[in-house]
C-alpha cells in the first residue's frame, strides 16, 4: 500500500510547532465547550489575576482583544458575579475591573480544564519528555 504524501514542510519544527498548537487550541476550546465555558472569559480573568486589576482599555490591550468586544465579556463576567466594575477615582470616566472571589474559584476550576487538556496533548510523553519539551519552548519566546 501506498504512503500519503506528507507536507512539504512535515520535517521542520515551525509547521510541528504549528500543528501541535491548533490541537492544543482544539482540545481547550473542547473541556471549555463541555463544561460550559468560555475561552474568552478565560482569558479576561487569567489577565485579571495574573496581571492585577486595571482599566477597561488596558486591559483590551493586554489580552489583544478589540475594546468593544471586551466590554460584552464584561457585561457577561459581571452578570456571573466573576468581575466587578468600579469607577477609577483618579478618573471618573474611566472603569477599573478586578476579579471577584468567585471570579478566582471559576478561574482555578478552568484551569483544571487546561491542565486536562494538556494531558490530552501530551499523553503519548513520558513525564521527563513532558518536562523537556516544556524546557525547550521556554527556551524559544522572549521572557
Amino acid at each position: 500500500m501506498k504512503k500519503s504524501p506528507s507536507h512539504r514542510l512535515s520535517d521542520r519544527a515551525l509547521f510541528a510547532l504549528g500543528r501541535a498548537s491548533q490541537q492544543a487550541q482544539r482540545l481547550v476550546r473542547q473541556h471549555m465547550t463541555e463544561a460550559g465555558v468560555r475561552t474568552l472569559h478565560y482569558h479576561v480573568m487569567a489577565s485579571l489575576a495574573d496581571d492585577g486589576e486595571g482599566a477597561q482599555a488596558t486591559l483590551a490591550d493586554r489580552i489583544g482583544l478589540d475594546r468593544s468586544d471586551l466590554v460584552t465579556l464584561l457585561d457577561e463576567l459581571e452578570d456571573l458575579k466573576y468581575v466587578v466594575r468600579r469607577v477609577d477615582p483618579a478618573d471618573r470616566r474611566r472603569k477599573i475591573i478586578a476579579l471577584t472571589p468567585e471570579g478566582e474559584k471559576q478561574l482555578t476550576a478552568m484551569d483544571k480544564l487546561i491542565y486536562a487538556a494538556e494531558d490530552d496533548l501530551l499523553e503519548p510523553l513520558t513525564a521527563a519528555e513532558r518536562k523537556t519539551l516544556v524546557q525547550l519552548l521556554g527556551r524559544l519566546t522572549p521572557n
